[in-house]
């Protein structure tokens, strides 16, 4: 019994000191543009403490996604700051992120310690990930979602690039609505596209046959060549559960995505 309480003391003795994070040292939730159509984020740690720190462990928790741990060795100097890249589970329904975030560090060349801060989202990016998650895990229960093949109506500058998308209610939900598809960087929707629409999707509506139209919202090489979000199609849902204004992303394969960049350049003549 001896032996076994001495290793317990020495085991609580190896914890960090938990203690309230050093003045100077914020940390941030934030997503690089180019990093938009994948899950990838990062910790921004900013150090502003005049003493060098060495993060070990940072732990995500929200009442919106799942915990999610970073952990490996960073030191981030004097006046400085680093980012710790995370990668967002989905997300539930709700309201507020509340994202905190707890620290493993150690200061100059100090013991370890172990802080919780709020973790800042000033761009939105946690809000929005929870709320598109929300918006497409409604739909997806409400409707069975089906994308067709682009097609493309005229020639050159008036021409339009039709997609037939599809949503047959599944009967599980009658509170969800399509609301409509909203435009990118690098299209926008056309005048006959429901853009702006009421369409419900409960068990006793018919499926929504849907033609989304949409011409290039600009005609330049240097839009196309660093275009990273250009065909993040918003799909605008209603539902008890969904927070105001929230979508999701049209679900593009591969071929699709590649037929809207081949209609934005003929149409703009970067052919």
């Amino acid at each position: 019994m001896l032996l076994l309480l001495g290793s317990l003391v020495a085991c609580n003795d190896d914890e960090p000191a938990t203690t309230k994070l050093p003045d100077g040292v914020t940390v941030r939730l934030d997503q690089s543009r180019i990093q938009r159509q994948g899950r990838v984020v990062f910790l921004r740690v900013h150090n502003d403490t005049k003493q060098p720190i060495t993060v070990a462990r940072a732990v995500l928790a929200s009442s919106r996604f799942s915990t999610v741990t970073w952990s490996g060795q960073e030191e981030i100097g004097a006046t400085y700051e680093t980012d710790l890249e995370i990668t967002l589970p989905k997300g539930r329904c709700g309201t507020d992120v509340d994202a905190r975030v707890t620290l493993t560090y150690q200061v100059g060349g100090g013991d370890p310690r172990r802080s919780t801060t709020q973790a800042e989202d000033p761009y939105g990016n946690a809000a929005d990930f929870a709320d598109r998650d929300c918006a497409e895990l409604t739909l997806q229960k409400a409707a069975k979602v089906t994308v067709g093949d682009p097609t493309v109506e005229g020639t050159g500058r008036t021409s339009v690039l039709h997609l037939a998308v599809t949503m047959t209610p599944t009967g599980e939900r009658d509170d969800v609505r399509f609301a409509g598809f909203g435009s990118t960087v690098l299209f926008r929707q056309a005048p006959g596209s429901p853009a702006d629409v009421d369409v419900p999707l409960g068990p006793q509506d018919p499926p929504a046959k849907l033609d989304m139209q949409v011409v290039p919202a600009r005609c330049d090489a240097h839009a196309l060549a660093e275009d990273k979000v250009g065909r993040l199609f918003p799909v605008k849902v209603v539902a008890d559960d969904v927070s105001e204004n929230a979508s999701y992303f049209l679900p593009l394969t591969k071929t699709q995505r590649l037929a809207f960049f081949d209609y934005f350049r003929s149409t703009c003549g970067l052919v």
